[in-house]
């Protein structure tokens, strides 16, 4: 990504640049984007634990209702991206989802097929089990109450409100959530991003705790010192995505974000020095 991308940012000492990773990795948490999309099949238990192998602080995944009511973790409206099947998630059950082949049109950084794995998609209460204690981001991908109230059912059967973010670029879902479960963080909708960015000398105070926005939307730059500055005066988390590049992950760690939303967990995780390995 180039420096354009990130309004131009200007940055003359490259010592300090060198030593952005080392000096402030420990302040921004990495979020593994899908898991990855790069470096195994996004969005399923292999993905998962790979970026965790890594380093990562928290699993940035996506939801969305089948047909039976089942909260599924996947990102596209339709599974043909990723499965070997065909047709929307919302017009397939449960058992139909879980015999598809998650990896069949995976191919990673090194051209490695995955198909024929036996890599399946995860409900999201499959998730809570496989990796108990982990933290987990949602995004709700349906726009209407019943995925939301699911969402909420899911975490509270597994107690794992202190471990989870939720947000939605749908602001209904959103509202519908955090009616039903007011205890648990969220993320700034599109809406309330807005406002934050036009009307900073007006806001005192949100009812959401993170925002988790690109670099720029339609030219705007969102990841400037003045709001930044804003994020942390209303006492709100910045996180940007998707930030794949070392170059951009340390510009941003000078600027201070609180975190980054990424394919290449294996290049941030070494670069802020969070590596397991």
């Amino acid at each position: 990504m180039s420096d354009k991308a990130i309004n131009e940012l200007a940055w003359s000492d490259a010592e300090a640049l060198a030593e952005a990773g080392d000096a402030l990795g420990g302040q921004l948490d990495i979020y593994a984007h899908r898991g990855s999309t790069l470096l195994a099949p996004e969005n399923t238990e292999l993905a998962f634990a790979r970026a965790l192998g890594f380093g990562a602080d928290v699993l940035e995944i996506d939801v969305r209702l089948s047909a039976d009511g089942h909260v599924m973790v996947t990102h596209d409206a339709k599974v043909d991206r990723t499965c070997d099947g065909r047709g929307a998630v919302a017009d397939l059950g449960l058992q139909t989802l879980k015999a598809m082949d998650a990896g069949w049109h995976f191919r990673d950084l090194h051209g490695e097929a995955y198909r024929g794995r036996g890599i399946r998609l995860l409900t999201l209460d499959e998730l809570f089990v496989l990796f108990p204690g982990t933290r987990i981001n949602i995004d709700i991908k349906d726009a209407h109450r019943e995925a939301a109230l699911a969402v909420a059912k899911c975490i509270a059967d597994a107690n794992a409100q202190r471990r989870v973010n939720v947000g939605s670029f749908h602001a209904k879902a959103m509202a519908h959530f955090r009616q039903a479960m007011p205890e648990v963080t969220t993320t700034a909708t599109q809406g309330e991003v807005a406002g934050l960015y036009f009307g900073r000398s007006l806001i005192k105070s949100v009812h959401y705790q993170f925002l988790q926005i690109p670099l720029n939307y339609y030219g705007l730059p969102l990841a400037t010192p003045a709001f930044l500055q804003q994020a942390k005066r209303v006492k709100v988390q910045a996180v940007y995505w998707t930030v794949n590049d070392i170059a951009t992950m340390k510009k941003l760690a000078l600027r201070g974000v609180n975190g980054l939303v990424t394919d290449r967990v294996d290049l941030a995780c070494d670069l802020f020095g969070k590596s397991r390995s």
